[in-house]
């Protein structure tokens, strides 16, 4: 590495991770010869009709009234339109209990509406809302869960500031519960403080429950306690107990009876255990810290009502808060578990990483929306032999392929589209999986006479048994494999860029043994992926040279006709109809930017290591050459020059390495090497070489 530092060295030739790397041979068709063994893109012809969604049954509708908890399925429902029973799901649901299934009706019906062909009304009817269903019943506890922390929260705060509270103002909303306490306060401050806060947004509300009612209120007992101590000190001393009381019960929701406050501090707490507050488990750090209390002295008794009595209270907070948090990480981690296993859902499992990795706030989000949003993906093939990565299982309605899309002549990059699929459990075995397309809503792939195709769903049982595909570790020992649920044996096989049903018996054309379990390994990649341009397909299927020149670094760029991508190993690849891709690195590349670059002409090579090890050359249509060595630097050599050096052997030659750029003398040109000089007159068009 000190040497490549101290003499220019080609970086890419040592900067990589797995120890140093030759730079790859030269290869003057080597982008062909990567891809020759590829099938042609196939031209693909979409049947619309194959998507198009047959209405619901009555059956299915039935199922979809009873999951909503609406009562029975009278003829008032079935026989609705598929649009119109989706608005009649949304008119009836329960919000409270089913906001999610209830939003989502609103959004499919709008669909619907602004396009009457779209299959979105049914699919929502055979498999969404039972989706949503589920997803309401788990929000329906958490919420409920929520409910609950909150109405505690209230009644906490009501207590405190002694104000009476009943069921309305404590299960209603918190700004009504802020404007209540404003009408019924008789603490100045508090009054003040809620009409102020009644007038604020949600965290105002909910920082006046929480904290502002609790620090106005105390500053209206002192100055009570101010306004006493002017007749006497007994007076407000006798005051500042009863607060104090007041106060310790209500950090349990208590509002202190009269006759509780006369009591002496030991007959208070006994009072406080007494109470079904104390007897809930939830407040057993309260109720330890009591009987602990009672075991002591006075000063322990008052020191409890004064401090104690909260700071447990606090401790059994956090308990119920880290309880709550931990049952909520682990059901993130068995998610997890359970999409790793699943072979199909890498973006799900990585969604789950992230929350963990997270605040509690993420680990929420992801329960209630991210585990949902994370669920489409894309099939990218894998077989070295035919170059196939780069290529995507796609469908537009019947036949399904694998393809890389048609590169753009006027966009860099542009979308393959037809090519994400939500993967959801299967639809006659859920276990498995079925691939649901997301343009196409209601269509998956499916099998029929072993080609595989996009058809609409019929909710038969045939359908979603062919439509049903198990996870199994990759046949060629990575990726994943997908065997039918119904044809056991027989697994999802790209052959000459068509999908099938196949397995390596050889009974039908599609069942050739070469090359089957590569063919039937699928790699799950993000959805939405772009067309695979010539120089991606190169970077995916060239095993070699994407070690050498590394990742992409930037995006790739489209001009004039000409492509080019940048890579982390100080490589840039080159695209150009006639020329195909092309690598130039290193040295060799620093000298071709500055001379132009493909304005200059294009690589017709990729940038190759010298015989001897020294240094490497790059060879550019219309017969230029960049040569660079450990100890010249890298120079172009072209025309008559380079092939008279060329005649001599190239650097093996006695010139050895050009140390300058062709350059100007006299009525001459001339190039200088390590041994001494050619020069050319193009006048008489002669060329000879000289030593120093």
């Amino acid at each position: 590495m000190a040497a490549v530092l101290t003499t220019g060295l080609l970086a890419p030739m040592y900067a990589h991770a797995a120890g140093p790397q030759e730079v790859p041979p030269a290869a003057a068709s080597r982008n062909s010869e990567v891809t020759a063994q590829a099938p042609a893109i196939p031209q693909e012809a979409p049947d619309p009709g194959a998507t198009a969604v047959p209405e619901a049954t009555e059956v299915e509708k039935i199922k979809a009234v009873r999951a909503i908890e609406v009562g029975e399925a009278t003829d008032e429902w079935l026989m609705l339109s598929d649009k119109n029973f989706v608005f009649r799901v949304y008119d009836r649901i329960n919000p409270d209990k089913y906001p999610l299934t209830k939003a989502e009706a609103y959004r499919v019906y709008k669909i619907v509406v602004d396009k009457p062909d779209a299959p979105d009304a049914t699919a929502f009817i055979r498999t969404g809302i039972h989706d949503f269903v589920d997803r309401d019943h788990i929000e329906y506890a958490r919420r409920q869960e929520e409910a609950r922390q909150a109405r505690d929260a209230r009644q906490k705060a009501a207590a405190f500031a002694e104000i009476p509270a009943d069921a309305a103002m404590l299960d209603g909303n918190d700004q009504n519960f802020v404007y209540q306490v404003w009408r019924r306060s008789t603490g100045p401050k508090v009054k003040d403080g809620a009409g102020t806060a009644w007038g604020g947004d949600a965290t105002t509300w909910k920082t006046f429950i929480t904290t502002t009612i609790f620090t106005l209120h105390l500053q209206d007992q002192r100055d009570a306690i101010d306004e006493a101590r002017k007749e006497s000190e007994q007076k407000a001393r006798e005051l500042a107990a009863k607060q104090a009381k007041k106060n310790a019960a209500a950090v349990l929701g208590i509002v202190a009876p009269d006759g509780w406050l006369v009591l002496s501090d030991d007959n208070f707490i006994r009072q406080l255990l007494a109470t079904p507050e104390l007897a809930d488990p939830r407040h057993s750090e309260v109720r330890t810290a009591a009987d602990a209390a009672l075991r002591g002295t006075p000063a322990d008794w008052a020191a409890f009502i004064d401090t104690g009595l909260k700071a447990a209270d606090g401790r059994d907070a956090k308990r119920e808060q880290d309880i709550r948090e931990e049952a909520d990480r682990k059901k993130v981690r068995d998610i997890k578990a359970k999409a790793e296993a699943s072979l199909m859902r890498p973006r799900l499992v990585a969604a789950a990483n992230a929350a963990l990795a997270g605040t509690y706030a993420d680990v929420v989000k992801f329960l209630a929306e991210t585990q949902y949003a994370t669920l489409t993906q894309s099939l990218m093939a894998t077989t070295p032999e035919t170059a196939a990565k780069g290529w995507y299982v796609r469908s537009g309605g019947g036949d399904a392929w694998i393809t890389p899309g048609t590169q753009s002549d006027t966009v860099a990059d542009a979308p393959l589209g037809e090519a994400s699929w939500k993967v959801v459990p299967g639809l006659a075995d859920a276990n498995c999986f079925s691939f649901e397309s997301t343009t196409h809503v209601g269509s998956y792939l499916r099998h029929q006479s072993y080609r595989v195709k996009l058809h609409a769903s019929d909710g038969s049982e045939v359908f979603n048994k062919d439509a049903t595909w198990c996870a199994k570790p990759g046949l060629a020992g990575s990726g994943v494999s997908l065997e039918s649920k119904n044809v056991p044996g027989r697994y999802l096989r790209h052959a000459n860029a068509e999908l099938w049903l196949a397995n390596d018996s050889g009974q039908f054309a599609w069942d050739y043994p070469g090359g089957f379990k590569q063919d039937a390994t699928w790699n799950v990649a993000d959805p939405d992926p772009l067309v695979t341009t010539q120089i991606m397909l190169r970077w995916l299927n060239d095993d070699g040279w994407r070690v050498f020149a590394g990742g992409p670094k930037a995006a790739e760029v489209l001009v004039d006709g000409i492509r080019y991508r940048e890579f982390v190993n100080n490589t840039r690849a080159y695209w150009g109809k006639d020329t195909g891709v092309r690598s130039v690195s290193g040295a060799a590349l620093t000298k071709y930017l500055a001379s132009g670059g493909h304005t200059l002409r294009m690589p017709i090579q990729d940038t190759t290591a010298t015989p001897d090890g020294i240094g490497t050359f790059t060879h550019f249509a219309g017969g230029l050459s960049i040569y660079a060595s450990r100890h010249t630097d890298a120079h172009l050599v072209y025309g008559a020059i380079r092939d008279h050096w060329q005649n001599l052997g190239w650097e093996r030659s006695y010139l050895g390495y050009p140390t300058s750029d062709e350059e100007q003398v006299g009525i001459l040109r001339r190039s200088t090497f390590q041994g001494g000089y050619i020069y050319h007159d193009p006048k008489a068009k002669k060329t000879w070489d000289t030593k120093f």
